[in-house]
């Protein structure tokens, strides 16, 4: 994909699309949303603002960080200051056309769902006990040894 298409889906995607090649501004629903995107280093941006931070409280940031994880699949939390983002960062030359409406959907969901399921769509890749366990034990080098033989 390149500037000139991105442009011309940009339309039939967003509301009150404003901006210039690389640098678009415009509405997915109630959400504002921004997309960017460099064609010499192959990358596009989709991001929304989600607000503003009043403190780095660390376990909002470790939330912020599973959720990354298991259920924003897509789009990503970051931060940029002391703002909230919802983020997708896709190479440019690979991106299908299909799938932008996709990604901006992932993005809107993402910061509607902040404060609550923390998701970016219905999918959750989360571990379950089992896994869970199973994952420990990986990191810890395999199962221990028992001793009392």
């Amino acid at each position: 994909m390149n500037l000139k298409t991105i442009e011309a889906l940009l339309p039939s995607l967003l509301t009150e699309v404003d901006g210039r090649p690389g640098f678009w501004r415009g509405n997915r629903g109630e959400v504002p949303v921004y997309v960017l995107c460099d064609e010499e280093h192959n990358r596009l941006r989709v991001m929304a603002p989600i607000g503003e931070l009043k403190e780095l409280d660390p376990d909002f940031l470790a939330l912020l960080l599973r959720a990354n994880f298991d259920r924003a699949l897509d789009a990503k939390f970051a931060l940029r200051g002391d703002e909230l983002w919802s983020l997708f960062v896709h190479p440019l030359s690979t991106l299908v056309s299909d799938d932008l409406g996709l990604f901006l959907d992932q993005v809107v969901t993402l910061v509607k769902n902040t404060g609550t399921t923390y998701a970016s769509t219905e999918l959750v890749f989360g571990l379950d006990d089992k896994d869970e366990e199973a994952l420990r034990e990986y990191e810890a080098g395999g199962e221990e040894d028992d001793d009392s033989d």
